[in-house]
């Protein structure tokens, strides 16, 4: 089941890097959470089922020409998935592009993804996800 998981995940990136929402939303629970660093309703809580998930995407298309988020560690702790990675963002009308370090926590049960949360560095991801550290994660018990 972890290695499923890992490659749920990895295919949820793949979706969001070609902003191809349909197949998305295939990997997502209908009442699935998705908190991202950024948009209008993280302060609330996030982004609520399919159509909140929509709503995100449709706010990120008038904000940058391109996302590109990059997993470049996943690990499986459970129904936990943690990703340590970064995102490549460029600006609708600035230009301006930028790279920076990210991580993510993916609950995945039974075949589909229950929450996505974005997290600003791996520690905070970690912690969230109730590990102690690297090392933990590497050898989960």
């Amino acid at each position: 089941m972890p290695d499923e998981n890992i490659e749920i995940v990895r295919s949820a990136f793949e979706a969001i890097r070609k902003r191809d929402i349909e197949a998305l939303l295939r990997l997502y629970e209908p009442n699935a959470t998705f908190r991202p660093l950024t948009g209008t309703q993280v302060e609330s809580g996030g982004y609520h089922g399919h159509e909140g998930i929509r709503a995100y995407f449709e706010e990120v298309d008038t904000v940058w020409e391109q996302m590109l988020p990059h997993a470049d560690d996943l690990r499986s702790h459970g129904d936990l998935v943690v990703v340590i990675g970064g995102c490549m963002v460029r600006g609708l009308e600035s230009g301006a592009e930028t790279d920076r370090a990210m991580a993510w926590v993916f609950r995945v049960r039974d075949g589909r993804v229950t929450s996505h949360r974005a997290f600003s560095g791996a520690d905070e991801a970690l912690s969230a996800a109730g590990l102690e550290g690297e090392e933990r994660l590497a050898n989960p018990s």
